[in-house]
């Protein structure tokens, strides 16, 4: 059994043509990790610390799903999911509690065994990583198990605290106090998107100075870490010549070895957790002026989104979910032909650098001042969709919606007042709809059992429109 391939597992054609699949036979093929009653189960059979009965689940909970399938009919046998399990273990009755994460891979037709070939062919010695991945032909499946990812082979030096420490940015540490090598003491997931990127906090003891600090260090596939260090410690120094501009976490190094992006931890409360009618004057003002920052700071380097890309991808994305749920055809072509049809009126705001993936999710609060997180995916856009991702995206926290209503219209207007170009509303609500359609989309792809009622919710709130 080997642990880690760079091999796409999506594969080409296998040895035994198969019947097309139809979406009942998806339904029923991989829903059944999307659902816990189902999943559990089945993880039960296939981790081997709990197939023998060492261990049992205390509590499991689904970090990530994700349906990848194709709209010509030929290719949908090459479908696939990926689910992503955090497991609570506790050994026999009373023992002591312990997590494990576990990804899947779920193929049809049997391609899990050509997939799994390719792993041999191209992995790790088993004799390394003993049961770091595991083919299950009976569930048709491949299973990781964490540290071990597909795309991710270095992660096992980022969970090993002694090994980590040959990787921790020294040039970097001695900005912030710290000289040599700090000893790591503990290691806490943050987040992970298996065979994309993974983030960990790491606690830091300098013992010459008896101080503690924290670092976080997030993991790509690739390469990209390079250009996003560069990209924020552009507005890490931006930040420190005006007191005024978009605060970040001060980044402190690139780890080439471990594609790896290191920055110092800051104090704070996600927004969140804090934001209320008492404050959220306060707040939204803090929010319109670090976007105003963002866009107006030339950061180089960035691809170009544009008005034509978007309408592209929002095509895309509707014709699956019309494959996926025919009942909604009609209004998926509606929304299509409305998006092509009504586009954006023209408008005096320049293209500029845009957050892309807006939310309030992305903020910090340490002393009514917000840190700005996850600058990953900029690139240069219509910044009013920064504002729609925003505002959209409040729909779906459980806040009061008249609160809702409230926060979005401060919002607009307090962007409106700090910007010297036009804000129209049209404009506005046209990228609000391509967001609730994003929204739409994200559910479809983690194919829990129902999702076509709530992908019908949400298609109900972009054509109702956008009002402030």
């Amino acid at each position: 059994m080997m642990s880690t391939t760079h091999t796409p597992l999506n594969i080409g054609p296998v040895s035994k043509p198969m019947v097309t699949p139809d979406w009942g036979t998806l339904r029923r093929t991989f829903q059944r990790f999307a659902t816990l009653v189902d999943a559990v189960p089945i993880l039960r059979s296939c981790v081997p610390e709990l197939s023998t009965g060492s261990f049992e689940i205390r509590d499991c909970v689904i970090l990530d799903a994700k349906l990848k399938t194709y709209l010509k009919p030929t290719s949908k046998s090459k479908s696939t999911l990926s689910a992503c399990y955090q497991l609570t273990l506790r050994e026999e009755a009373a023992g002591p509690g312990c997590q494990r994460i576990v990804y899947l891979k779920v193929f049809l037709g049997g391609r899990s065994r050509e997939a799994f070939r390719l792993l041999i062919q191209n992995g790790m010695s088993d004799r390394e990583f003993p049961n770091s991945v595991i083919h299950v032909p009976e569930q048709d499946l491949i299973l990781w198990r964490f540290p071990h990812d597909p795309a991710l082979p270095h992660l096992h030096h980022l969970v090993d605290l002694v090994a980590i420490e040959q990787h921790l940015p020294l040039d970097g540490l001695k900005q912030i106090g710290i000289q040599g090598t700090p000893q790591v003491l503990a290691r806490h997931l943050v987040n992970y998107r298996p065979e994309i990127r993974c983030t960990n906090r790491y606690t830091l003891y300098d013992s010459t100075q008896g101080r503690i600090d924290e670092l976080f260090g997030k993991t790509f596939c690739d390469s990209q870490g390079r250009p996003l260090y560069e990209r924020l410690q552009f507005f890490w120094d931006r930040s420190l010549a005006d007191p005024q501009a978009m605060a970040i976490a001060q980044p402190l190094g690139y780890s080439a070895a471990i594609n790896t992006l290191w920055q110092r931890g800051v104090p704070g409360t996600p927004l969140i957790q804090v934001l209320n009618p008492s404050n959220h004057e306060h707040y939204i003002t803090e929010i319109a002026r670090g976007l105003v920052s963002l866009h107006t700071s030339q950061v180089p380097g960035l691809t170009i989104h544009s008005t034509t890309d978007h309408v592209t991808e929002a095509h895309k994305k509707l014709a699956k979910l019309s494959d996926a749920v025919p009942t909604l055809a009609e209004t998926c072509m509606a929304m299509a032909n409305d998006l092509e049809q009504i586009p954006p009126p023209a408008s005096t705001i320049p293209p500029c650098p845009i957050h892309w993936d807006f939310h309030i999710q992305q903020l910090l609060t340490h002393q009514g001042r917000l840190v700005f997180c996850d600058l990953d995916e900029l690139v240069i856009g219509d910044p009013l969709q920064d504002l729609a991702n925003f505002m959209v995206d409040l729909h779906f926290r459980e806040l009061d919606q008249q609160f809702v209503q409230d926060l979005s219209t401060r919002l607009y207007r307090t962007y409106q007042r700090e910007v010297e170009w036009e804000v129209p509303l049209e404009r506005l609500a046209w990228h609000a709809r391509l967001q609730f359609i994003n929204k739409a989309y994200r559910h479809y792809l983690r194919f829990a059992p129902g999702f076509e009622r709530t992908v019908e919710q949400i298609l109900q709130l972009a054509q109702k429109g956008f009002r402030l």
